[in-house]
């Protein structure tokens, strides 16, 4: 009966915790410059905002939103994409460059192809996922 009950406990904590298949365990150490912490910031404080506002959840986060490491990027501009965060650093016919940060509440893995993004590193090596800090350089072609 322990071993059940333990069992039940471990898979209600992984549920709780939403856990990811094929990701590697988060820590603080996987963070080091605190830009995904700032990412899941902006996003708290937007949604927070909204949520004040009684406004439906849009993609586009105004500056006022955003945490410092968020705004020492020098973004023409900030939106979710599937609850990530996209920082647009560089724009120019069409094609965005920036910071595409994962961040722990979203469940979506970014996956290069996806909705016309480009990411370096490629967070896919093989058939096996690879999160590494959770930020990754963009490219992505828009409105064309």
């Amino acid at each position: 009966m322990k071993i059940r009950s333990t069992g039940l406990a471990l898979a209600l904590l992984c549920f709780a915790c939403g856990c990811r298949e094929n990701q590697q365990a988060v820590s603080p150490a996987l963070f080091p410059d605190g830009l995904a912490e700032d990412a899941q910031k902006t996003y708290s404080a937007h949604v927070g905002a909204l949520n004040a506002a009684g406004e439906k959840l849009g993609n586009e986060i105004p500056p006022g939103c955003w945490a410092e490491r968020i705004k020492a990027l020098h973004p023409l501009k900030v939106y979710t994409h599937r609850a990530n965060i996209v920082v647009v650093q560089r724009m120019n016919d069409g094609v965005e460059e920036g910071k595409y940060i994962d961040i722990l509440i979203s469940s979506y893995l970014p996956q290069t192809g996806d909705d016309g993004f480009v990411f370096s590193p490629n967070p896919t090596s093989g058939n096996t996922y690879q999160l590494g800090s959770g930020v990754f350089d963009f490219k992505r072609t828009v409105g064309k």
